[in-house]
């Protein structure tokens, strides 16, 4: 069989979010196809991640949970 591409997956927390928000985005940053970054999902190699700010959250809560999330 084929030797499986290495994608240095570290990289990927630098990525800007806006740059890795859909597997094709992120496969180009990564310079892998779209479907060898599907195959690491599949694996469990990535974790899908989605991020909504909730509309309720006061200022204070808004920063405490920018915070955590970054820490």
């Amino acid at each position: 069989g084929r030797k499986p591409k290495d994608i240095n997956l570290e990289k990927i927390p630098t990525i800007p979010l806006n740059k890795r928000s859909t597997i094709r985005s992120l496969a180009w940053q990564l310079g892998c196809s779209p479907t060898t970054l599907h195959k690491k999902f599949k694996l469990k190699l990535i974790k899908r991640h989605t991020n909504c700010v909730k509309p309720a959250l006061k200022e204070k809560n808004k920063k405490d949970r920018m915070n955590f999330c970054l820490s």
